[in-house]
């Protein structure tokens, strides 16, 4: 509830007696008022800082010259002292703006100075420093979009790693977990926790591009993801680990049914004893803390998880298993008067059916037709994910009263 909702809220409970004139006020002081100016200065830090990495593609900035490294070196001292200072005086999000600027100017004259001196890049080492000073600036000022911008740099910086060395860095990977990994944890926020899902999940695919593995690895990593859901003990990263990993799985899934029925896919995927080994044994625990947590119902979500593409009629199989993942947190949904889970439930069965819906049309209507129908499916699918989402904002509504 925003604060302008609570007051008017507030207002009222005042009037009937729920609660007392000193508890509203303690209760409204707890939400502390939006910067107005958010929106403008988020995207004057995107904007300005999009400025100047693309500044360092320039001709002009590619020169080799030393002044071009001064000039970088200037601005980013200024934007970082400036911030500072404003940030003393009042720690608000113009104070912010300057000190991220900075961060930017300082990773995008970094990567100038690299490029002007031709300096042989054998690893992801400048993305590494990038990612390192971003983490000392959250520590410092302990902002989010701080947090936010570093872990985006970790993450762009594993892409770099593999199109500029074709490897996987692993330290980068070690600064999300140990460095991002330990904030997020020991703040309990939700958007750290989701930030850091995302990017494992991203760097995880990158992980099984650059080494080159069977794609099914990636039900490995994704299975590790959901499993830290279900160990760690602070529920603000149980949700977020669980939803990123099942989404992952299941966009993994869905890409997993059009290759499944290529011939040239399927003639390079080689069965690994070392995965057999590390699947059992990752599955068999997450069965057991389902048992043993008393959440047999998530057993569902385990479906996903299933290496079936060495199963007979893996393809059909792939398609069925997407579709019952659907209709039980649907059922499940309904049975427990859940619209969390029957939002769940819906939007995974109507992807489910856009996805059988490309296979089968692509090929058997015409494809003005086929691109009008898809329009209208995904019309079906924001009015459906729409409307649960409002159905589940009244419910919670009418609990409240």
């Amino acid at each position: 509830m925003n604060r302008q909702k609570l007051k008017q809220e507030g207002r009222i409970w005042v009037e009937e007696g729920i609660i007392s004139q000193e508890q509203y006020d303690q209760i409204l002081n707890r939400y502390v008022h939006k910067d107005p100016n958010f929106i403008i200065n988020l995207f004057a830090i995107l904007l300005t800082g999009l400025g100047f990495l693309t500044f360092i593609m320039t001709e002009w900035a590619r020169q080799p010259h030393i002044s071009r490294v001064i000039i970088f070196t200037v601005i980013t001292i200024a934007f970082l002292v400036w911030g500072h200072i404003l940030y003393r005086k009042r720690p608000d999000m113009l104070a912010v703006s300057f000190i991220v600027l900075g961060y930017i100017v300082f990773g995008a004259g970094m990567l100038l100075t690299i490029t002007i001196y031709q300096v042989q890049i054998d690893s992801a080492w400048p993305f590494i420093i990038w990612a390192i000073a971003g983490l000392g600036l959250y520590f410092i000022y302990k902002h989010k979009l701080l947090f936010t911008i570093a872990i985006a740099v970790t993450t762009i910086g594993q892409l770099y790693s593999v199109s500029q060395t074709g490897s996987f860095d692993w330290i980068l990977l070690l600064i999300l977990l140990l460095g991002f990994g330990h904030f997020a944890y020991h703040h309990a926020n939700y958007l750290f926790s989701y930030l850091c899902s995302i990017s494992f999940s991203i760097q995880m695919l990158i992980l099984a591009i650059a080494e080159e593995q069977q794609y099914y690895w990636l039900i490995v990593y994704y299975l590790v993801l959901y499993l830290a859901g279900d160990l760690v003990p602070k529920q603000v990263f149980q949700k977020p680990f669980k939803l990123i990993s099942l989404l992952s799985i299941f966009i993994m899934s869905m890409y997993q049914t059009f290759m499944l029925q290529e011939d040239f896919f399927m003639n390079k995927v080689e069965f690994q004893w070392s995965f057999a080994i590390v699947w059992i044994v990752l599955f068999v625990i997450a069965v057991l803390l389902k048992l043993i947590q008393h959440r047999k119902y998530e057993l569902m979500d385990l479906l996903l998880f299933l290496p079936i593409v060495f199963l007979p009629f893996s393809y059909i199989l792939s398609l069925t298993i997407l579709f019952i993942f659907s209709l039980g947190w649907l059922f499940l949904g309904y049975r427990q008067d859940n619209n969390e889970y029957i939002l769940l439930g819906t939007t995974a069965f109507l992807f489910s059916t856009f996805t059988v819906f490309i296979q089968f049309a692509w090929d058997a209507i015409n494809k003005s037709l086929f691109f009008m129908i898809g329009g209208i499916l995904l019309f079906l699918i924001s009015f459906s994910v729409d409307r649960q989402r409002r159905a589940i904002a009244v419910k919670h509504k009418e609990g409240e009263k």
